[in-house]
């Protein structure tokens, strides 16, 4: 049985550590509901897991919005940043899973296509603030995923090699990000359908699982800093 050594671990955010994907969903269709439409479950599926900047180019073309992309993100974002103190909260297994890593002193860090003023209201909402060792934000980078960039660049600062780092992912555009940078991926999806994530190493159906699938007997050997 090969092994794959870990020694790092790198999170997405929405909808895999925070339940935020049903939140922006609803600020998407208020703000496409004063312009006389609504969001559509194709466009919203064509959206998920990319930056604001590249999801509402899909978001203004797709549903023929009478505004321009920068327009539609800066007022749908006063709707939505509004909207999230105390209602985004930790996934269930969230916590549990950053303690067990943090106690083991393996590093952790963030890669999220979410935007650095979006970021910090969800961590803080979530209970989430100062867990993560680097904090990798889609305004940080050129490229969303699936674009590997933002990978690669929290690898970088991790300093550690892709191969030798797990990503954890929820959704398709994620899960082809971490693989085309070449890391260990597991992929934690909030529904049962599992279309789009087949290339990630495990497809697991918890947080908690995570945990399992790093102890022994088991091909991934988590490699602490103590080690």
């Amino acid at each position: 049985m090969r092994t794959h050594p870990i020694r790092a671990v790198v999170f997405d955010l929405d909808g895999l550590l925070v339940d935020s994907e049903p939140l922006q969903a609803w600020a998407w269709d208020a703000y496409a509901r004063q312009h006389g439409s609504e969001l559509r479950e194709d466009v919203l599926a064509r959206m998920l897991g990319r930056r604001a900047v590249d999801a509402v180019q899909t978001f203004v073309s797709d549903l023929k919005l009478p505004v321009s992309p920068d327009v539609a993100l800066r007022e749908r974002d006063e709707i939505f940043l509004a909207a999230v103190p105390g209602k985004i909260v930790a996934h269930s297994g969230a916590a549990e899973l950053i303690d067990y890593l943090r106690e083991r002193r393996v590093p952790l860090a963030l890669a999220t296509s979410g935007h650095r003023r979006y970021v910090d209201l969800a961590l803080e909402s979530a209970g989430l603030s100062g867990v993560f060792d680097i904090e990798v934000t889609g305004d940080q980078v050129t490229h969303g995923k699936p674009h590997p960039e933002i990978y690669q660049y929290a690898c970088e600062r991790l300093d550690t090699p892709p191969q030798s780092a797990l990503a954890l992912e929820d959704a398709p555009n994620g899960v082809r990000s971490a693989i085309a940078a070449g890391m260990i991926c597991f992929a934690v999806p909030e529904s049962a359908d599992h279309s789009g994530i087949e290339d990630a190493h495990e497809v697991l159906g918890s947080l908690r699982q995570v945990i399992s699938m790093l102890e022994d007997p088991s091909p991934y050997r988590l490699i602490s800093t103590t080690a």
